[in-house]
């Protein structure tokens, strides 16, 4: 009987012994972060739709824009096997919170909209990270998480600044508006 219960003895004193986990999750560091929530930072199962703008400061819009040029971008779920690094993230930020702050990866639909016209939508890859703060696109281009600037990844030019949106608002203006076949 005493022999059946070591390894619950030993996972529960490794667990008491374990560092405490200081995960970005409650980490004030990044309350303030674009796409960070009360929760922390974006879900694995979490879908989030993003629309940045020319101009001097965030679009006021929490709806996609009826016309005009700017860029949609809708970031999808995580990966299979991004996700299943989840748990390797959860474990190891027992002992340091890098791979939290290092980011991760997920598919994006984006959707460069020029004078009212919808493209289809170019699947790219995103890399999310908390320090440096930034959305990477694989495009070349990438939005500070501190102050929502949108800018090119290599040279830093402006572009102009972005806001989230209501997803399900946002699907239903991408099914709407982008040629069929396109999008999620």
């Amino acid at each position: 009987m005493l022999r059946n219960d070591m390894p619950r003895r030993f996972a529960l004193i490794l667990l008491l012994l374990a560092p405490p986990a200081y995960a970005q999750v409650n980490d004030p560091r990044f309350k303030d972060y674009f796409l960070v929530g009360q929760f922390g930072e974006v879900c694995t199962m979490c879908e989030i739709a993003v629309v940045c703008q020319a101009g001097e400061s965030p679009p006021a819009e929490d709806a996609v824009p009826a016309s005009g040029d700017f860029t949609l971008y809708l970031m999808h779920t995580r990966t299979f096997w991004s996700q299943v690094s989840t748990i390797w993230e959860w474990f190891i930020t027992h002992f340091t919170d890098a791979p939290l702050v290092g980011g991760h990866e997920r598919p994006v639909s984006v959707y460069d909209v020029s004078g009212g016209n919808w493209p289809a939508g170019q699947e790219r890859m995103l890399r999310l990270s908390l320090d440096p703060g930034l959305l990477s696109f694989d495009d070349g281009r990438e939005i500070d998480r501190v102050n929502r600037r949108w800018r090119r990844a290599e040279t830093g030019e402006s572009l102009g600044y972005c806001s989230r949106l209501a997803l399900w608002d946002t699907l239903d203006v991408i099914a709407a508006r982008a040629p069929k076949g396109a999008g999620p």
